[in-house]
């Protein structure tokens, strides 16, 4: 008999009140803030990792967990009872998250069935893919079902990215110093987005405030025509971006299948900042 269980990263948005809900395991990245390091979710949660990152005069940086950690929470779920493990990770091209988890995968000498997918995304999207595996799961379908829509649920994932500041870019190492000092002194705010892993600019904005509605606009063309769409806006410790966005997507809200407001979680926001706004889109039924 199939008793299944999925896993995500921490970078996946889900809470977890929710992971409890849908019986989904979390592996959770690390946090360091100079020589302090935080294991995010359990010694820090979103709101007070924004508000420590706002102040911050120290680098702030994430780390992925060790292998024999990862390691340890699949041998636990063997143990009690688990035969089929579903592991989604951050796309591989963002972290070494992917890589860690089929290490992990290849210390398990038990007959139990594990894989791993790169969803080559992050975020918000996440959330949709991995509660519906997880209530398959609870709704009985087998695994391969599971399985096979999963991936394909991944690649019908989009993702929007409006980073307030490229000063948090800069710092982490991702932005040369020339490129972000002239940046702000233009008010260049571009709009990323990531395909096939790669994060790519999907839209160069000059002003923020226009970097709202170029955001927006993005989003529709995404939506147009589409039967069926989740939809998700996440935010930093700044709830205003939100509500922007909110305002200027509200028929989209209104006629998506299902609509979640999120936080930004940490593996993100080290590079975005307290004022980061992501929009997603999976095309998929829910």
């Amino acid at each position: 008999m199939e008793k299944i269980k999925i896993i995500v990263d921490s970078g996946n948005s889900i809470s977890l009140e929710e992971a409890k809900k849908y019986n989904i395991g979390v592996i959770s990245f690390k946090i360091h803030f100079g020589d302090k390091t935080y294991t995010d979710q359990v010694d820090i949660e979103n709101e007070e990792f924004f508000d420590k990152l706002g102040k911050s005069e120290e680098k702030v940086t994430t780390s992925i967990p060790g292998v024999g950690e990862f390691t340890e929470m699949l041998e636990k779920y063997i143990d009690e009872g688990y035969n089929k493990i579903l592991c989604f990770s951050i796309g591989s091209s963002l972290s070494g998250m992917n890589n860690m988890m089929n290490l992990a995968k290849d210390h398990i000498e038990k007959d139990v069935t594990i894989d791993v997918i790169d969803t080559k995304i992050a975020s918000l999207p996440l959330y949709f893919i991995a509660t519906k595996a997880a209530q398959g799961a609870i709704d009985g379908k087998n695994y391969d079902q599971i399985y096979k829509q999963a991936l394909a649920d991944v690649e019908k994932a989009n993702i929007f990215v409006r980073a307030d500041s490229l000063d948090y870019l800069v710092k982490g190492g991702r932005l040369p110093k020339s490129i972000g000092k002239v940046a702000n002194l233009i008010n260049f705010t571009p709009i990323f987005t990531m395909k096939d892993g790669e994060i790519k600019i999907a839209k160069k904005v000059i002003g923020k405030k226009k970097s709202f509605k170029e955001m927006a606009k993005l989003v529709k063309k995404k939506i147009k025509d589409r039967k069926e769409y989740v939809l998700a806006i996440g935010g930093g410790s700044s709830f205003e971006e939100i509500k922007i966005m909110k305002e200027l997507l509200k028929d989209e809200i209104k006629n998506a299948k299902l609509f979640k407001e999120m936080p930004v979680p940490p593996v993100f926001g080290v590079h975005l900042g307290p004022k980061s706004l992501l929009v997603s889109v999976v095309d998929c039924e829910y």
